[in-house]
């Protein structure tokens, strides 16, 4: 009955091989009297309706699938056995039924939707007895299917109630219905849109992140969904809205009908950095823990800068600190401790690579991170960690609770009776249930950076540091944060009765030598330079950039392409650096490394001394430099500009393309389409900035609905950014 290619197309994405996908595609017209008229007089020919399947089947062709062929449609006996045979195949494992034609309702006998037939008649069998199939015989070979029923009162079948108690992890086939279950369809819309949506994922104008190997279903039915209203408005016809299978709100969905392609793609970018499968799943996601395991290890790693993500340490210097507070860990006194310093000082490098040595959930998943500590603190069951940035007290509240009773499994639930406390007094409360056991320890970095820094001081952090004082045999707590007056109490607090460590305040020659060590570091792993003969230039340049971001500042050394390094905005009047050494020296190196500058040198060490001495000394200087690498790249200071007033996780692609041109020169005027992308960035160019120049300054999260998301990789940059948009220095 069913002829199957066997050719899919080759330049598709790639889904698990092991899945073998089919799409049947049947439009169904009726056929016209001798007259030329319907053979009946309350329906349209659809004359139409095969062209608009074939439409959405070569969309899908598009992502892998086989198309099935029925030998013969003008036989209604056809259709019913086409769709039998495919809902019952055992070389299928994901199928897609797409049926555009006329639906009929069975009125009050039973309620079920038939699909007519070419005469106009019902075929024997509803809608239904196909899902039957499916669904009525667990024990045999069931493909994934979804219908997509572009016909009137197609939303019938998505509420069937039999259907709907059924457990959603047992469901086999699914329903995208054009309208609602007493409405009509008209115009092949959700043909229409769902061609148009498949194509647009498929030449990447719409991306999913390429963590994701399926684009969740629920995205694209409601780009679908846009697609069908846009439609209905250019047509000013009847209202129109689909309708998909009902499930319980709480449920997430992971259904395979719709390949990612750009899932695998880019193999140069490699796929997103993963914790090993021995961290707990509680802990993978920033949603469901705020300590985001991944920036303690980026930041401990310290190869971000020159976008690195292995499992190497290059964190360099700091050699009296980490010692400090790898005591303090194991449990030295006092409490209360907080580490501050400018942007990019190292503040979250030194916490990161304690906390990645001291968690037992990160210890033996980053050991090559710090194994090369001198001091290296024990591992601590009784450890807790939130990592602040762009979090709300709420979200910060719930993280530290939920850590809470992770390590205090024998706390007491909350009473719903009594009157609901404090933040502060709830974690408290949790902490003063375990007896003997020993103290909780509390890092929270980047409060500077939360979203209400001053509000989570005063409502939960300076209490807690109130009760680490009094009671440092219950909490231990230590914050990473840059001084600001919103903070004072907090740091008023540490330095009378705990102890503040001062990263500024650390001798120029030791922040000398960490930073020579620093560079080095970087230039001897997995670079041009590595090799032996090289030694000589790699120490001479690490040299000359310690010398110029460390030193005095007095001399006013020329920045490669033009601009001084002396005061102004982007260094202190005292000839100190407003950014951190650190991280200044990290992105020279990269700077350096991808425009092939130290190939100038021939090995000629004087020559890289010289070059190391040209390092910027402030990371906006460093971005014109990388800018003008980037020349032709007109939308990339947009780009990042926007970025830098990126709140939460991150911006999506859809905001971001039309956020960065309320930073573009000259915006685009409305075109007045219906496209949806009036005044944005072109897709194709956002998506070659974003995996390309943008890419080193960008860090990437993954939303609930599949698309990714993009922020800053640095506080500090964003900062700065802003100051150059508004013209308001940091």
């Amino acid at each position: 009955m069913l002829d199957r290619s066997t050719a899919p197309a080759e330049d598709g994405p790639h889904p698990p091989q092991d899945r073998r996908y089919a799409v049947l595609a049947l439009g169904v017209s009726l056929t016209p009297d001798e007259d030329g008229m319907s053979p009946r007089v309350d329906l349209d020919l659809l004359d139409e309706a095969p062209r608009y399947a074939q439409h959405v089947a070569d969309a899908f062709t598009g992502f892998r699938y086989t198309p099935l062929r029925p030998k013969a449609l003008l036989d209604p006996v056809d259709h019913r056995a086409a769709i039998e045979e495919a809902v019952t195949a055992r070389d299928i494992d994901v199928l897609v039924v797409h049926i555009v034609g006329h639906g009929e309702l069975a009125g009050s006998s039973s309620g079920k939707l038939y699909v007519l037939d070419p005469r106009g008649e019902r075929l024997t069998v509803p809608v239904t007895h196909w899902i039957e199939l499916i669904e009525d015989h667990p024990g045999r070979h069931r493909p994934h299917t979804l219908f997509i029923l572009d016909v009137c009162y197609a939303g019938q079948v998505a509420v069937e109630s039999w259907h709907t108690r059924q457990e959603v992890a047992g469901r086999r086939a699914w329903v995208l219905a054009a309208t609602g279950a007493r409405q009509q369809a008209f115009g092949y819309r959700l043909s229409q849109a769902a061609a148009q949506v498949l194509h647009r994922y498929r030449d990447g104008e719409l991306r999913i992140d390429r963590s994701l190997p399926y684009i969740p279903a629920k995205t694209v039915y409601q780009e679908i969904e846009r697609v069908v209203s846009r439609l209905v408005d250019l047509d000013r016809g009847p209202v129109q809205h689909i309708l998909t299978s009902l499930v319980p709100s709480h449920v997430d969905l992971d259904l395979p009908f719709f390949p990612n392609p750009s899932y695998g793609e880019h193999p140069d970018l490699g796929p997103p950095v993963a914790l090993p499968d021995d961290v707990p799943p509680e802990i993978a996601r920033l949603t469901e823990w705020a300590g985001d395991p991944e920036h303690f290890r980026r930041r401990a790693s310290g190869g971000h800068p020159v976008a690195r993500e292995g499992e190497y340490g290059y964190f360099s210097g700091r050699e009296a600190e980490v010692e400090e507070l790898a005591d303090w860990l194991d449990g030295g006194a006092p409490a209360l401790r907080v580490v501050t310093g400018k942007p990019g000082v190292g503040k979250s490098a030194l916490l990161g690579v304690l906390v990645c040595a001291a968690h037992p959930a990160l210890r033996k998943a980053t050991r090559g991170i710090w194994s090369h500590l001198r001091r290296r603190p024990g591992e601590n069951d009784r450890l807790v960690v939130v990592h602040a940035r762009r979090l709300t007290l709420d979200q910060m509240v719930r993280s530290l609770e939920q850590q809470v009773r992770a390590v205090c499994p024998d706390a007491a639930p909350p009473d719903a009776a009594a009157p609901a406390p404090g933040p502060a007094a709830r974690l408290v409360g949790l902490l003063g249930a375990q007896g003997d056991a020993a103290p909780v320890t509390v890092v929270v970095d980047a409060l500077d950076e939360a979203e209400e820094p001053q509000d989570i001081a005063s409502a939960l952090l300076v209490p807690l540091a109130r009760t680490a004082v009094a009671e440092p045999g219950l909490l231990r707590l230590v914050v990473g944060a840059r001084e600001e007056d919103g903070l004072r109490e907090l740091f008023r607090l540490a330095a009378l009765r705990g102890r503040v460590t001062d990263l500024d305040a650390v001798p120029a020659p030791q922040v000398r030598h960490g930073v020579r060590d620093y560079v080095q570091n970087l230039l001897e792993h997995d670079t041009p330079y590595a090799g032996s003969a090289l030694g000589a230039v790699r120490r001479a340049l690490a040299d000359g950039m310690a010398d110029r971001l460390v030193g005095d500042g007095v001399e006013a050394v020329e920045a490669v392409g033009g601009g001084g390094g002396g005061e102004g905005p982007e260094s202190g009047g005292d000839g100190g650096l407003e950014w951190g050494e650190f991280l200044t020296a990290g992105l020279y190196v990269h700077y350096l490394l991808v425009t092939g500058s130290l190939k100038a040198t021939d090995r000629d060490a004087r020559a890289a001394r010289d070059l190391g001495g040209q390092a910027p000394r402030g990371l906006l200087e460093l971005l014109r430099l990388d800018l003008r690498r980037h020349a032709g790249q007109r939308y990339l200071l947009p780009v990042l500009t926007a970025l830098a007033y990126a709140q939460g996780r991150g911006m999506p692609e859809r905001v971001l393309a039309h956020a960065a041109r309320a930073f573009t020169p000259d915006p685009a005027p409305d075109t007045g389409t219906d496209t949806g992308t009036e005044a944005a960035v072109p897709a194709h160019e956002l998506h070659a900035l974003l995996d390309g120049a943008a890419r080193f300054y960008l860090r990437r999260d993954v939303d609930v609905d599949g698309s990714t998301l993009y922020r800053l990789f640095h506080e500090g940059l964003a900062d700065q950014l802003r100051a150059l948009h508004t013209g308001v220095p940091s």
